[in-house]
């Protein structure tokens, strides 16, 4: 969605009627719609493909355009375009095969309010996961560039972790005899040392922590070539951080003696001719059409290629035999192909070919057609004929795709497919279309299963946020988050798995593990910082939970914990959707000392006739609302008059999202009282945060 609060919109919908009656509501909402009305799946496809849209609202039981056809059509294309489904009526059991269909919200036809929170919601989530691409595709870049320079520098660079080579250029690589830099990839690195040399280098072979400090130094040692030839050598060893992680940089100062290099030349000159191996310039393709997807709003294929049986053939002739065959291979291949497709080669058994500006079904037929012609192709070496079969991957490049990995690691997924749907697992002889696009990761009830798995398995921590006074206050107040632990990420859990969770009913249960918790942390922090007070989100679930008060001061008795020094947070959204429970609750809070927070606060249409009926103690705006203050002076003035309004109800006001120096000033000035935002602290494990400073 712009920063001018545009929006491009499909609308599916028998009804021209209907869809006019939606377009109406979003230009009343200050949404400056651009909107198509589409009755045919044949034209929503093309519609889809055509351009980016931001969303998608469909008529959840349409004769014109059926819901599941919308959802194929998404992720066949692999977009990032969110839907909302609009049913006639409240049925339970139509959410839940929406949700499972992987619909953003389903929600009845006559809740206006409610769609235009919804889509408010969808459509940030959406910008935010477009900001993230863009932020990976720049760190992508400056990646990819680093690798560059490292690969062409003439000095030997050698990146070193646990005493394995994790990366080198082919500089380094050419000191010890190898041809290029993939030679030695995850390489030992005594391998390459001199038998006399391995323990003096031995302190630099072993693990290493980040905190850990380790001076450069510079040292002489006997290195060994691939055919045990002693090398002299000198290097300056230093601790850099690779890809996230404490590592050693082997920077060879003085190589070679005079003489020597005509040895490494000749050993150079004797190796096997082959296709070369190309990552570098690989992923700078991929990186290229990325970008010009995402500038362009156009779409390219990328075809991750594998030759049938390799290794099997490679020990059937020999490894000079088989380069003999890869080229032939890539010769049929660049002969059945446009002049704008480069096939370049990734290992040693595959090899990547970009078809720019082709779709994700001329993408396939593009893999078959290869498929075909080589399947029907005699290859001959000398007095042997050969016929080889492929295995073709298919992945689309648009602007939903973050950085070449993502892109390369579809078209593997689609691979590993095909391989595994073969009879035999080494046949292929097909091509397969990646279809990973956005959609529901997980339906309703896996996403309870899954949480309760992760329950049971202790798989989520608590993080902490502090929330940063501006005038001076005594306390220390932390924001109390959830995140699933890394470590269990492996099973492939949608971003907003959490999210997700909180919309079942495990959300009860998991409010109890974070409140019993953050108690337990509490109360250790509490020793040596008495003034400390957390912030505790409460799901909707929860709200409605009457025996959430009983349980809690029974969890607080036993803990010995006063109830003040807990701030219970509730959404907005939950408070408007079950408002006489969320009134009750905050009573009973009230009644034990226990303070609120009204939490996503300023989506509503009118949000202080809602807070005005509440008693709460802390006010904090939704992060869509600063965001847009970012974008001009308007947006800021409206939040500046939000503020103004909360300071005449008395309330402490909380502003997230602050994400930016100039913004502090400002806020300040307003009478904003805490701020919060991860250019202050991001979320940390342990509360850490030195208030003094703010003091």
């Amino acid at each position: 969605m712009a920063v001018d609060n545009s929006l491009k919109l499909l609308l599916a919908h028998d009804s021209f009627e209907e869809a006019n009656r939606v377009v109406s509501l979003l230009r009343n909402a200050n949404y400056r719609a651009e909107s198509k009305h589409v009755n045919k799946t044949e034209v929503l496809s093309k519609l889809l493909e055509s351009k980016p849209w931001d969303l998608v609202v469909a008529q959840f039981d349409g004769n014109d355009v059926p819901v599941k056809s919308i959802f194929t059509t998404i992720r066949k294309l692999n977009l990032d375009t969110p839907v909302i489904l609009i049913t006639e009526e409240h049925d339970p059991s139509k959410i839940v095969e929406g949700l499972r269909f992987g619909a953003a919200d389903v929600i009845p036809m006559d809740e206006d309010q409610r769609l235009l929170l919804v889509i408010a919601r969808t459509l940030y989530d959406l910008e935010q996961r477009r900001r993230l691409r863009q932020s990976r595709r720049l760190y992508s870049d400056s990646e990819n560039r680093c690798d560059r320079l490292l690969g062409s520098s003439i000095d030997a660079i050698a990146i070193v972790q646990e005493g394995t080579y994790l990366y080198t250029n082919d500089s380094y690589a050419q000191l010890f005899g190898y041809v290029n830099a993939e030679g030695m990839l995850c390489m030992p690195v005594i391998d390459t040392l001199a038998t006399e040399e391995q323990e003096n280098l031995k302190e630099y072979l072993r693990p290493i922590e980040s905190d850990e400090e380790i001076p450069s130094k510079t040292i002489s040692f006997t290195g060994m070539t691939s055919d045990e030839i002693p090398v002299p050598l000198e290097a300056k060893i230093s601790k850099v951080d690779y890809q996230g992680e404490p590592a050693l940089e082997f920077l060879i100062t003085k190589g070679l003696p005079e003489g020597q290099g005509d040895t490494q030349i000749e050993i150079s000159a004797t190796a096997p001719s082959s296709i070369s191996i190309q990552r570098d310039k690989v992923i700078e393709l991929i990186n290229a059409t990325i970008r010009q997807a995402a500038q362009k709003h156009n779409t390219s294929a990328l075809l991750y290629i594998t030759i049938d049986r390799y290794q099997s053939i490679q020990n059937e002739i020999g490894i000079q035999k088989v380069e003999e065959l890869v080229s032939q291979l890539l010769e049929k291949i660049n002969s059945e192909t446009k002049d704008n497709r480069s096939v370049n080669r990734f290992t040693e058994d595959s090899f990547i070919m970009m078809a720019p500006n082709t779709s994700a079904d001329a993408g396939l037929m593009l893999a078959n057609h290869l498929c075909e012609a080589v399947d029907n192709h005699i290859f001959e070496l000398e007095d042997q004929t050969f016929t080889l079969t492929l295995g073709i991957g298919v992945s689309v490049v648009n602007e939903a795709v973050a950085t070449p990995e993502c892109c390369i690691e579809r078209a593997q997924t689609a691979l590993l497919d095909l391989y595994n749907e073969s009879e035999n697992n080494d046949f292929a002889n097909g091509a397969k279309l990646s279809e990973t696009g956005i959609g529901p990761a997980l339906a309703e009830d896996d996403v309870e299963g899954h949480a309760r798995i992760l329950l049971d398995e202790k798989q989520f921590e608590l993080l902490y946020q502090p929330l940063i006074p501006l005038h001076g206050a005594q306390e220390e107040f932390y924001e109390v988050l959830m995140q699933v632990k890394p470590e269990a990420l492996e099973n492939d859990l949608p971003e907003d798995f959490i999210a997700k969770v909180f919309k079942t009913p495990t959300a009860i249960e998991i409010d109890h593990t974070v409140i019993l918790e953050a108690i337990k942390a509490l109360t250790e922090k509490l020793k040596t910082d008495p003034d400390t007070r957390l912030f505790i989100n409460i799901s909707g679930h929860t709200i409605a939970d009457e025996g959430f008060i009983p349980w809690l001061k029974t969890a607080l008795k036993a803990s010995g914990l006063s109830p003040k020094q807990i701030i219970f947070q509730l959404r907005e959204i939950d408070v408007a959707r079950q408002f006489h429970h969320s009134v009750e609750l905050i009573n009973e809070l009230s009644k034990i000392n226990g303070d609120v927070a009204l939490s996503h606060f300023g989506l509503a249409i009118e949000p202080m006739k809602l807070l005005q009926k509440l008693s709460v103690n802390f006010v904090k705006f939704d992060s869509v609302i600063i965001e847009k203050a970012y974008e001009n002076e308007a947006n800021m003035a409206e939040v500046e008059n939000l503020i103004s309004l909360l300071k005449s109800e008395n309330e402490n006001i909380i502003v997230p999202f602050v994400e930016r120096a100039n913004m502090i000033p400002t806020l300040w000035g307003c009478g904003v009282h805490y701020i919060q935002g991860h250019f202050l602290q991001p979320p940390t494990r342990v509360m850490n945060y030195d208030f003094s400073a703010e003091n």
